[in-house]
């Protein structure tokens, strides 16, 4: 998944870059930055014990987020803009354990790396709304019945919205929210419960970065 995240956010690159040479826009090139806000995790948490019901919860939570992007794209003269982006965020704090059918349970994000194709339009010279959407992985530590821990990755999709500000040819401040989604998660272990976790978020950070 990492490698078709890297993949896929390298050929949209090189095809922008291979584009028909238009006027070029304000938001063309190569830029890189960092960004900080909020993310809601809502990890939905199952236990199904090995005789009786299964049962069921959402742990929410609210925390800092920290992250860096980097990315190409191109804006055509007639404010249409096409590019692609890699992201990598980190939760400041982590989920605690809740309990379910007796047994404790638990996911906490370590990291998110994403991959996506971006698509704008200019308003103005200097301010571009656009929407993403691409593939993302997550790692993260769950927490198994006899107080096990195991790392894993999840597989998933991200979608976005944003809007972008030009202050002069290199500096572009951001704000963008994003929704992400993940395949559930099955952890089998004989004699014990099964536990299963849908990880997914939700995040607004605020960002900047330099145009190269």
């Amino acid at each position: 998944m990492l490698k078709q995240t890297l993949l896929i956010s390298t050929l949209m690159a090189a095809g922008l870059l291979s584009a028909p040479a238009y006027a070029e826009g304000t938001f063309t090139g190569f830029y890189a930055g960092a960004e900080a806000g909020a993310v809601r995790s809502d990890s939905k948490s199952t236990v199904t014990p090995v005789t009786g019901a299964a049962a069921s919860r959402t742990n929410k939570k609210t925390s800092a987020d920290l992250g860096l992007f980097g990315g190409y794209g191109y804006q055509f003269d007639n404010g249409v803009y096409l590019g692609g982006e890699v992201s990598v965020n980190r939760p400041t704090t982590q989920s605690k354990a809740v309990t379910l059918a007796g047994v404790s349970v638990r996911e906490r994000a370590q990291y998110e790396i994403a991959g996506k194709g971006i698509a704008g339009f200019g308003v103005g010279e200097d301010t571009l709304v656009y929407v993403s959407a691409g593939i993302t992985q997550s790692r993260s530590k769950f927490l198994l019945p006899n107080n096990v821990t195991r790392k894993s990755n999840s597989d998933g999709k991200v979608f976005g919205i944003g809007v972008a500000q030009a202050f002069g040819d290199n500096l572009i401040g951001r704000v963008e929210y994003e929704k992400t989604t993940y395949d559930r998660k099955t952890f089998t272990t004989t004699g014990a419960p099964t536990v299963s976790y849908k990880p997914g978020s939700s995040r607004l950070t605020v960002g900047v970065a330099y145009k190269f």
